[in-house]
């Protein structure tokens, strides 16, 4: 679960090792300037399937991502 004023750090993953990041949460970008974020659920090429956080999100496709970082670290004030 993720809160509003978390911090997220990522570290960007070789295309080679895109497999592993299954069930993962990564940020891959989108054309114009944009990401998405959420649970990697599946992996066909550069063709990523992810399942947003949060209730009531739809899955969100991005066909021929240019690169993908994987959460790992969350950083949360007291």
């Amino acid at each position: 679960e993720y809160r509003s004023g978390d911090q997220i750090w990522f570290r960007q993953v070789e295309e080679a090792d895109w497999p592993r990041c299954v069930n993962r949460d990564v940020l891959v970008p989108r054309p114009g300037g944009r990401f998405a974020f959420g649970r990697m659920i599946d992996r066909d090429g550069r063709r990523v399937a992810l399942f947003p956080p949060g209730a009531g999100q739809r899955q969100v496709v991005v066909d021929n991502a240019a690169w993908l970082a994987v959460a790992e670290m969350l950083v949360r004030k007291l």
